[in-house]
């Protein structure tokens, strides 16, 4: 990243709305990432598993690079985990808990709730 860029993003990540904004981009792009790997570890390419799951080589790229302004629906996660042979396993972590185990010292982490989705 060019240093004048750095330096803007510093700038903006100073504001909440920024904030969240990039947060939330950051998070499509690193499930985008982990769909990718999920899908090359499977030894798929992209126009296999489009054509395995009924969609085009185009929406599975959308899908792998993070890209649109809300992200792809569970649905749509979903087939692409499924059409890989492997399994959803959605885990919810309390910040509010996680900060309050942190604050007071107390090693590891609180136990992720699981939900576990087969098709």
């Amino acid at each position: 990243m060019s240093g004048k860029l750095k330096e803007l993003r510093e700038r903006g990540l100073q504001h909440a709305a920024f904030r969240e904004g990039y947060n939330a981009r950051d998070a499509l792009i690193r499930m985008g990432e982990m769909l990718r790997d999920l899908r090359e570890a499977a030894g798929l390419r992209q126009e296999d598993l489009a054509a395995k799951i009924g969609m085009s080589q185009p929406a599975i790229s959308r899908l792998e690079s993070g890209f649109g302004p809300r992200g792809p629906e569970m649905e749509t996660i979903m087939r692409f985990v499924h059409g890989c042979e492997a399994d959803l396993v959605l885990g919810v972590k309390s910040k509010k808990i996680t900060h309050e185990i942190a604050a007071e010292g107390k090693a590891g982490l609180v136990a992720p709730a699981v939900f576990e989705t087969r098709m």
